[in-house]
């Protein structure tokens, strides 16, 4: 099983993110792929997401889903080393880590104006 990040493909921080991903990923183990595609619209309600949330991002590993903030905690160790203190946010509630995700997933567009420009990510890792 590929371990997968789905994203918002019209989404400027989210295609942001990816390459921010990208550009500090350990090894090329993560594979990519929009919300708003083919392969996510039928992959992501196998695993039980009858509705997929545009507002969010999923990660996929080991036949596992997660979303927000714990999707983005679960991508830390896919980066190099000195990310790993970021890890340290896991003892923080699950609430309040996604109540701050939240705030800036309804505010993403205002505060990233122009739009996703990933196009083929890097290596042909996009889904």
């Amino acid at each position: 099983m590929k371990d997968i990040v789905f994203y918002d493909g019209a989404c400027a921080l989210c295609s942001r993110v990816v390459r921010f991903i990208l550009k500090h990923e350990k090894e090329e183990h993560l594979f990519f792929a929009t919300l708003q595609g083919d392969f996510a619209q039928s992959f992501l309600p196998k695993k039980g997401l009858i509705e997929i949330n545009m507002k969010t991002f999923y990660f996929v590993q080991n036949n596992q889903v997660f979303q927000k903030s714990s999707a983005a905690l679960k991508l830390i160790p896919y980066l190099k080393w000195y990310f790993k203190i970021f890890l340290i946010f896991w003892i923080v509630p699950r609430f309040l880590r996604d109540s701050v995700y939240d705030f800036i997933s309804k505010n993403r567009y205002r505060f990233f104006k122009d739009q996703c420009d990933i196009g083929a990510v890097d290596g042909g890792r996009l889904l």
